[in-house]
């Protein structure tokens, strides 16, 4: 029987996990010690609170009231990092629109539907500031909430958001040392300036599948599995959205054999990307492992009527497109590398999670480094 959502639906007013002071595994006795403590510190101090979490719930709860009875086709789910474990507090709300229980959208219809909700919002100012539709390949209405000043993306029937939310919680719950590991990767991007796809860089929830492959196969033994080919029924593609329950857990708790600490994952994660060969594989989640990237659809995409390829591919487990398309610049690849290069040799000289916080000189890239750059 297909669980019915009602209109109104939202996450349940609780904490959706609890992360206590220090892991028992966090410390070992190894040269590791201050670096993973300082990632633990870091990511307490940045991971999404409570309270904002529950703002973030309240502001999907109010625009459901208010945009029901105008439209009352209308379902509106949290998705993204407010749900998925990897929010911070400064990720903003991901919002999916359903209409009447669609499976199915065209990029106009979905235009059509977002404008509405913006005309409608528009009536009363103190709900939204500087709303805009950011005519994407999947269209987003952007905008400020008047009330608490978070800002929020709603899409229309996208589906995969829906997917992926669930099945970024499961691998978020799978081993302790994921949470952390991801938003350390996210500050760090930030601090960067190479988390921003609009820029031609890598976007969040690219980073986030970074991390999670490189925990599937950059490592042994591995830290996390591919669930995708532990319960393919659980996270098929078939499987209707309304019978996701985003929180639902694997049946069976992954029990990794690898005890590596979290300083020496970080320093490792750096190292696999330096010698990822991107001319030739693209990131594979969905698989746990690498692929070729022919076999990621749309690795090429079309900017300003040229079709261009782009120098990072990694494999959205449900479309199976490519989340990093933006990346096709080779100048800003190569930004890209070299803060990768910097990091890894700062932080293997002084293991200090500090030492690749700090603010350096902006690295540029010239094209006799391109076949060095894009092959490794």
């Amino acid at each position: 029987m297909v669980k019915q959502w009602p209109h109104t639906w939202q996450p349940p007013m609780r904490k959706p996990w609890r992360v206590e002071k220090y892991p028992p595994r966090l410390f070992q006795g190894s040269e590791w010690d201050e670096a993973s403590r300082d990632i633990w510190d870091k990511y307490s101090r940045n991971k999404q609170k409570q309270t904002s979490y529950e703002k973030k719930v309240n502001i999907c709860r109010m625009l459901s009231s208010v945009l029901k009875p105008v439209h009352p086709g209308y379902m509106f789910l949290v998705t993204g990092s407010t749900l998925n474990g990897f929010g911070t507090e400064r990720s903003d709300l991901d919002i999916c629109l359903l209409v009447d229980d669609s499976n199915a959208t065209s990029r106009d219809e979905a235009l059509e539907h977002l404008k509405r909700i913006k005309q409608t919002l528009e009536n009363d100012p103190s709900m939204t500031k500087r709303a805009e539709l950011i005519l994407a390949k999947v269209p987003i209405l952007k905008f400020r909430d008047g009330r608490w000043d978070v800002e929020v993306d709603i899409n229309c029937n996208s589906n995969v958001a829906i997917r992926n939310t669930h099945l970024l919680y499961c691998y978020s719950i799978c081993d302790w040392r994921v949470r952390p590991l991801v938003t350390i990767v996210k500050l760090w991007a930030a601090r960067h300036r190479i988390n921003d796809a609009k820029n031609m860089t890598i976007s969040s929830y690219s980073l986030v599948l970074m991390v999670i492959h490189f925990l599937q196969c950059g490592v042994s033994p591995p830290v996390l599995p591919c669930l995708g080919e532990l319960y393919p029924d659980m996270f098929s593609w078939q499987r209707h959205v309304l019978e996701i329950d985003v929180h639902q857990p694997p049946p069976e708790y992954f029990q990794s054999m690898n005890n590596q600490p979290l300083g020496k994952l970080l320093l490792d994660f750096f190292q696999y990307y330096l010698q990822f060969d991107y001319s030739r594989f693209a990131l594979s989640v969905r698989l746990g492992t690498k692929i070729p990237i022919e076999e990621c659809q749309l690795a090429q995409e079309v900017n300003n009527g040229v079709r261009q390829k782009p120098l990072l591919c990694i494999e959205e487990p449900f479309e199976r497109t490519n989340t990093a398309y933006a990346v096709h610049n080779h100048e800003v690849f190569g930004r890209i590398t070299a803060v990768f290069r910097n990091s890894y040799s700062e932080l293997k000289k002084t293991k200090h999670l500090s030492s690749i916080f700090k603010r350096v000189p902006q690295l540029t890239f010239s094209r006799y480094q391109e076949n060095e750059i894009c092959t490794f």
